[in-house]
């Protein structure tokens, strides 16, 4: 396949997901194995996804070791970690079927293992209340979920006078939260950026350079104002779960 042709953001999710027939899934891994970019894409996608599959007690760990070179060797060590330990993490706020109930959440305590617990006992664990909230998804729903999760938690810390430090990063379909004349929210990312200091939105370089690559389009200059650039969703994510942040999937 020639770098030229394209593989949107769902169809590379279908074929990770293992949704798409013998042909489909052939041409997508044809395009992969010619295009560095791509395959980090790929990578990503699949090394994130097997975080939340490990909750769940069936980690595919050869799949996430076909992608392990592409990152650094703390992150390759970190992902052995997540997939080989037996303690990961999901959970739910608990109040019925309210949307917060979908939502999962991980974090690594000070004895190197991950904790069974709600959202909600995640967030409120010692020490300073550190999250990242994770979106790689366009889909309005998803979106708003993403946002009122971060202002119920940012709004309960200011409350009680927690220090709280809090990061939405976005990558996919995300990253039409953050892009001038895309974002659905653009009012309300500027509302809560004025009124949580504490808040930090980041768009994942990796991504925009894919989107560079396939469609000549630098993402970087459609950002809305006071939007930071991560060079790495995944990394981000890791180095936070290294930190203690608590980490929430949306």
């Amino acid at each position: 396949m020639k770098h030229e042709d394209t593989i949107s953001e769902e169809q590379l999710n279908a074929f990770i997901d293992g949704e798409l027939d013998s042909e489909d899934r052939a041409r997508i891994l044809e395009a992969i194995q010619g295009d560095a970019v791509l395959k980090a894409s790929a990578c990503e996608m699949r090394t994130i996804q097997e975080l939340v599959r490990h909750a769940y007690g069936s980690p595919d760990i050869q799949e996430t070791r076909r992608c392990a070179p592409t990152m650094s060797g703390w992150g390759k060590g970190l992902a052995a970690s997540l997939l080989l330990t037996s303690g990961a993490l999901l959970g739910w706020f608990g109040h019925g079927q309210t949307a917060e109930s979908r939502l999962q959440a991980m974090y690594w305590n000070e004895q190197n293992s991950f904790q069974n617990a709600s959202i909600g006992q995640a967030a409120e664990k010692p020490g300073s209340k550190k999250v990242l909230v994770h979106l790689n998804t366009s889909d309005l729903n998803k979106v708003k979920e993403a946002l009122d999760t971060a202002e119920e938690l940012l709004r309960t810390y200011a409350q009680t006078n927690q220090p709280a430090e809090m990061e939405i990063v976005a990558n996919a379909g995300g990253l039409d939260l953050l892009r001038v004349g895309h974002s659905p929210y653009a009012e309300r990312v500027r509302d809560l950026q004025n009124q949580y200091l504490n808040l930090h939105f980041l768009a994942c370089q990796t991504a925009m350079d894919r989107i560079k690559h396939e469609q000549g389009i630098d993402i970087s200059n459609e950002l809305l104002p006071g939007v930071g650039i991560t060079p790495s969703a995944l990394d981000q994510i890791l180095d936070r779960l290294r930190e203690g942040w608590v980490y929430i999937k949306v």
